[in-house]
């Protein structure tokens, strides 16, 4: 065999050798990308995509088949080119807040057009499989305040016990009181004075799981209360949390918009409170599901008469910097626990998607609760704008 010979029959050989091991079981196993979990991915069910170059006859009986090229257009992916909600002399807060309807309103369309998309398919295939539903879901009534965050403290054993509650305004932040960013030394039932959680997408705290769909608990990793805020004093209570992990909107999971002006009457007289405070004020009976109430707005003039007496050197007097709510025949109030929490008034949106809201003030302090001629007192959120803008859109 000549030199030439030779050369070429290990080429061949390791040609060979190279055909056989890409080709072995094993090795086809190990360079398979299939999850396991990819099952429980949506569309799992009918995965298999028909090669283009598909060259098998189909039988007569068999159904048609729906290729990416002769999908019907109401099943064509949905992604509307985001608009620029920014303008000259518009506020960053009043571009976010048109942003944000803006995707909802995206989610409820992309959300209709799916619905659509699957009586075309059914219609041009009768048989075909059907895609993977929730397991174990069941109808809930969550979203109705998608922007509900619980501020939640590490007690001992691992749990937390949530004593304040915020609202989410961005993917990265939730607006809370100042008085929430810390508490006591004294308090017993926590490990560590300082929150550490926001728990976000459901409406009950303590046992979220049977109903929630979508739950979150995000690590809070940075407090920023308001510089001007000292404590005991009562005024500039307002401070911003920020969050691990951006938050992924959903109907169940909404930021609420920054109500930008001064005057809330266009809003109407009456707003809504939420929060998981005390119900039962005689034995300081907390609720697990979260509460809401609807109060009246009172004027600053009204709330200083009411609540004269009430004046000390933490807190004399409604400032402009702040808004008075309250149901003067009592009531209906706000109370240990909802701190933190919006004082806010629901868009006129109606989409199944999920609801947005206002938020106007956030729960400061009361005199007792829900006491007649008694009005709760929070921080007005149109005077902190320039403060919270920078830190929550800073690139804005």
């Amino acid at each position: 065999m000549s030199q030439k010979q030779k050369v070429m029959f290990k080429s061949c050989i390791v040609i060979f050798s190279l055909f056989i091991t890409a080709s072995s079981p094993q090795l086809m196993r190990q360079n398979d990308n299939t999850n396991p979990d990819d099952r429980w991915v949506w569309g799992y069910v009918d995965m298999t995509v028909p090669s283009r170059n598909n060259n098998d006859t189909e039988t007569p009986n068999s159904p048609p088949t729906t290729t990416e090229e002769n999908l019907p257009e109401i099943c064509l992916p949905y992604n509307p080119p985001k608009p620029n909600f920014g303008a000259p002399g518009k506020r960053i807060s009043e571009a976010k807040c048109d942003e944000y309807v803006w995707q909802l309103k995206t989610r409820q369309e992309g959300s209709d057009r799916s619905q659509e998309c699957e009586k075309e398919l059914d219609r041009i295939n009768p048989n075909r499989s059907k895609p993977v539903g929730i397991i174990g879901g069941q109808n809930t009534k969550l979203g109705e305040f998608p922007h509900m965050g619980a501020i939640g403290w590490q007690a001992f054993g691992g749990t937390y016990i949530f004593k304040c509650g915020g609202t989410l305004i961005s993917s990265r932040f939730v607006l809370t009181a100042a008085h929430c960013s810390r508490a006591s030394d004294r308090d017993t039932t926590i490990s560590d004075p300082v929150p550490k959680i926001v728990r976000l997408g459901h409406k009950n705290i303590n046992n979220p799981f049977p109903n929630a769909l979508v739950i979150t608990g995000d690590k809070i990793i940075s407090i920023i209360v308001h510089p001007q805020y000292a404590p005991p004093k009562k005024y500039y209570d307002i401070a911003l949390m920020m969050l691990e992990n951006d938050v992924f909107f959903s109907k169940y999971i909404q930021p609420a918009c920054l109500w930008t002006k001064f005057d809330t009457s266009s809003l109407g007289p009456k707003a809504t409170v939420t929060g998981w405070g005390v119900v039962e004020t005689l034995g300081k009976t907390t609720s697990q599901e979260l509460q809401a109430g609807v109060v009246d707005m009172i004027d600053s003039e009204t709330c200083n008469q009411l609540l004269k007496t009430s004046c000390n050197r933490n807190w004399c007097g409604v400032r402009d910097d702040q808004l008075c709510a309250g149901k003067l025949m009592g009531g209906v109030d706000a109370c240990q626990g909802d701190s933190g929490g919006p004082l806010q008034v629901q868009l006129p949106i109606k989409l199944e998607e999920g609801t947005m809201h206002y938020v106007i003030g956030v729960t400061s302090f009361g005199i007792g609760c829900a006491l007649p001629n008694l009005p709760g007192i929070y921080t007005r959120v149109s005077s902190y704008l320039d403060w919270i803008e920078p830190i929550v859109w800073p690139d804005s």
